[in-house]
């Protein structure tokens, strides 16, 4: 099994129910790529990118439950914390290849 990004997001229980559940995961597959590649951080980028798409467009109430229907800060908020989740050799070559715009 590659190294993945897993990410969970805290819930805000509304009932003790929800609070004894597990936060949801949001992984990105990140072992088979070479940070020191352009082709590899732009991979990077394009994982983070449609899985925090599909993580949201499931679990937007989850991220954003003060704002629910705002998808564009739910995608936000799962890429900054991917981009937080990399070891941080990862989040250097990432930043000095100038790509945490892209991240954004």
């Amino acid at each position: 099994m590659s190294p993945s990004l897993i990410l969970a997001t805290t819930l805000v229980a509304s009932s003790p129910a929800q609070a004894a559940a597990p936060a949801p995961e949001m992984r990105v597959a990140i072992g088979d790529l070479d940070f020191t590649r352009d082709s590899g951080q732009d991979e990077f980028v394009r994982r983070v990118h449609a899985a925090s798409r599909d993580y949201c467009r499931d679990r937007i109430e989850i991220v954003t439950p003060d704002r629910l229907g705002e998808v564009s800060v739910c995608r936000a908020e799962m890429r900054r914390l991917a981009y937080r989740a990399l070891p941080a050799p990862r989040m250097q070559q990432l930043a000095e290849a100038g790509r945490l715009r892209a991240i954004r």
